[in-house]
């Protein structure tokens, strides 16, 4: 694509973090940059509709170095992230999984790491490189002193973000980090994945939902991962490299969004002395999901009780406008959405 603008590079493009990046940058009435999609699949349906925006799309596989060379050339900007769960659900992955020496959890860790050392090798190359965004989560094996070793999704990634340290100091100079939080949509994303969703009792008209402390009464950091993600990336964009910052809209706890919904939808609550099912269909990443809760709760989230480089949006130092989190649960359509009792 031939423009005078600089150019940002977005990994991810048709999924969710990358997709609001790019949804992002095309809503804006004259965007700053000229935008490069990278996907695995240049013919899908979601490729070709940023296409159709005159988004450039090409092709590119984070276990091949050399297509992350030809899909980074004269990139001002790169915005990167990777999907550990869409690996987990990688059938060919877990086969293999199963005939070598580890877990499946372990595998998919080891393997993600090596996606992301691809992208930050090929990144360190592009000499028109200004700023690199890295979307990682906190070291909790690290930070943790060997704890919580199998929340395998966020050391997937802080691992990597360790090497990049380490091996590129000049690529990190400019580069931020983003943290991204608990996704609101997981309350309305198909039904295996409505962990946290209350469930509406439809005998007695009113909802019921998981009341177990502490889980349900600690606050979690919220945010859309389709509306927010994109101005938050924008932020971290615009300031200073070498920051840290949270994708965060508001802290609440569970039971503080079931009691939203039901507000919204004018109906009773009860809490029954239960927690959601985090069986995704291996012993292995069920432990991993239970040490994710216990590393946040003892460590925080972000690991932001142990370090305190991670910034909020409100210290990041230039503006971002996020909608509230009741205003993204006004516009859902519970009825559809809540499983019945």
């Amino acid at each position: 694509m031939s423009s005078t603008k600089p150019l940002l590079v977005v990994l991810g493009a048709t999924g969710n973090q990358g997709g609001s990046v790019v949804a992002h940058f095309l809503s804006l009435s004259s965007s700053p940059y000229a935008l490069r999609a990278v996907t695995r699949d240049p013919s899908s349906a979601k490729a070709i509709a940023l296409a159709s925006q005159g988004v450039e799309v090409v092709a590119g596989d984070f276990d091949d170095p050399n297509s992350l060379d030809a899909a980074f050339r004269g990139a001002s900007v790169i915005f990167s992230m990777t999907d550990f769960a869409q690996s987990m659900m990688n059938q060919s992955l877990l086969e293999k999984a199963a005939t070598s020496a580890v877990s499946p959890g372990l595998y998919i860790r080891d393997y993600e790491a090596q996606q992301n050392r691809n992208i930050i090798d090929a990144a360190s190359k592009v000499r028109t490189l200004e700023r690199f965004i890295y979307s990682s989560l906190p070291y909790a094996d690290r930070l943790s002193e060997g704890k919580y070793a199998r929340v395998y999704y966020y050391d997937s990634k802080a691992s990597a973000e360790e090497y990049g340290k380490s091996t590129y100091p000049e690529l990190w100079e400019k580069t931020s980090i983003f943290y991204a939080g608990f996704y609101l949509e997981n309350y309305i994303w198909g039904t295996k994945d409505l962990y946290f969703c209350p469930k509406w009792n439809k005998g007695k008209d009113s909802l019921i939902a998981w009341g177990m402390e502490p889980l349900t009464t600690f606050n979690w950091p919220w945010y859309s991962v389709v509306q927010d993600t994109g101005p938050l990336v924008a932020a971290l964009i615009r300031a200073a490299p070498g920051k840290k910052l949270i994708g965060v809209n508001e802290w609440l706890s569970m039971k503080d969004i079931s009691k939203l919904i039901a507000q919204i939808l004018g109906k009773d609550i009860e809490f029954v002395d239960s927690g959601p099912n985090f069986n995704q269909g291996d012993p292995d990443f069920q432990r991993s999901r239970r040490e994710m809760v216990g590393f946040s709760m003892e460590f925080g989230y972000y690991g932001d009780k142990v370090d305190t480089t991670v910034l909020k949006p409100s210290e990041l130092g230039v503006s971002v406008q996020l909608s509230p989190v009741k205003e993204w649960i006004e516009k859902q359509d519970w009825e559809k959405v809540l499983p019945a009792e």
